[in-house]
């Protein structure tokens, strides 16, 4: 296993209101135009390095904010190699065994998104981690996104390259690194409890009014997430009751990635409730707390349908043969739906 320390820096359409481009059903929230990336010693210190700059296809206009921020120029683009083979060639950089860092959430995504748009293996994408979910957690414990500068100083790193060009960004990120403690930092990812899957909000929306929470998971804008990058709505599993009013779920976006979703609902006045729903980034520690949540959902339906069974057993010998064919026509309540527990329920499900 290698870490692979790396940056992007990449083009924006020209104004917000313009569609984003793509193909194979994605659509770029960004495009590539330069990849840097830093490969860690054994020690944890910066090794072999990779730089790169990208032709655009999608977006060729080079947007005049992308060129103040990271000096890159037309010239350079346009001889630059066309993302077919700057990203064969840095995946080839990165092994098969390779565990990408990065200092954000966002590249990760972006690389995603422009790999599937050239028809190329989003296998890369698969192991990463946000170093700075891990700067928070061996520092002052903080949870808002600090800057790579935050960072540089508080270790007393005094940057020796300009910021906002991929490889020197990787390469003050990888110093950073090696005042960390990479392996207990990924050993705990996620904090080893839920409280740090809901540190980095990506998308927030607020839904009302709805009469219930049935109602309110009943309405599609509301059971679906949307992606928090490429804004289309995507797949989302079953919402499941995490307590205190909140419900999560597990969403994936074919051309961005895993997410995890949270909806926090408040009773407005009686019988009438808003919620907010918030997009955070997916993890395996995200899915594993979701799993944890829904087995016990069903366990409580489970064992919910049980009592009632028993209920019915109970009555049904304590009555007279006739009241007992009249019972044997009425049907036991229905079991409750993890998105309609009571709050009994909800005070017992796990945080």
């Amino acid at each position: 296993m290698s870490y692979i320390v790396f940056d992007l820096e990449w083009n924006q359409p020209m104004c917000a209101a313009q569609p984003k481009k793509g193909r194979n059903g994605v659509q770029l929230a960004g495009e590539i135009i330069q990849i840097g990336a830093v490969r860690l010693t054994p020690d944890g210190r910066p090794g072999e390095q990779f730089s790169m700059c990208v032709r655009p296809r999608f977006y060729k206009r080079l947007n005049k904010r992308v060129q103040e921020l990271t000096g890159i120029t037309k010239e350079q683009l346009s001889e630059a190699a066309d993302f077919s083979e700057a990203g064969a060639r840095f995946a080839a950089f990165c092994g098969k065994d390779a565990v990408l860092l990065t200092w954000g959430f966002d590249d990760v995504p972006i690389l995603r998104q422009n790999l599937i748009a050239w028809d190329m293996d989003v296998t890369i994408c698969e192991h990463f981690y946000n170093l700075q979910t891990i700067f928070n957690q061996q520092t002052d414990g903080g949870k808002e996104q600090r800057s790579l500068a935050f960072a540089l100083e508080y270790f007393g790193i005094i940057p020796a390259l300009e910021a906002h060009n991929a490889l020197h960004d990787a390469y003050h990120t990888a110093l950073v690194c090696a005042h960390l403690d990479l392996a207990a930092g990924i050993a705990a990812y996620g904090g080893g409890s839920a409280g740090a899957l809901w540190e980095h909000p990506l998308l927030e929306e607020s839904f009302a009014p709805y009469k219930s929470k049935r109602a309110a998971f009943s309405d599609e804008q509301v059971a679906r997430m949307r992606c928090p990058l490429c804004r289309r709505t995507i797949e989302t599993t079953k919402w499941v009751p995490k307590g205190g009013g909140y419900y999560i779920a597990l969403g994936h976006c074919e051309a961005c990635g895993d997410f995890l979703g949270r909806i926090k609902f408040t009773a407005v006045s009686k019988d009438v409730f808003s919620l907010v729903r918030t997009c955070f980034q997916g993890s395996k520690y995200a899915s594993e707390h979701y799993n944890t949540l829904l087995e016990k959902a069903e366990e409580r339906k489970a064992a919910f349908k049980e009592r009632m069974h028993r209920q019915k057993k109970r009555r049904h010998s304590e009555k007279t043969p006739a009241e007992n064919m009249r019972a044997d026509k009425t049907e036991a309540p229905a079991a409750p739906d993890s998105h309609t527990d009571t709050e009994k329920q909800k005070n017992s499900a796990g945080s």
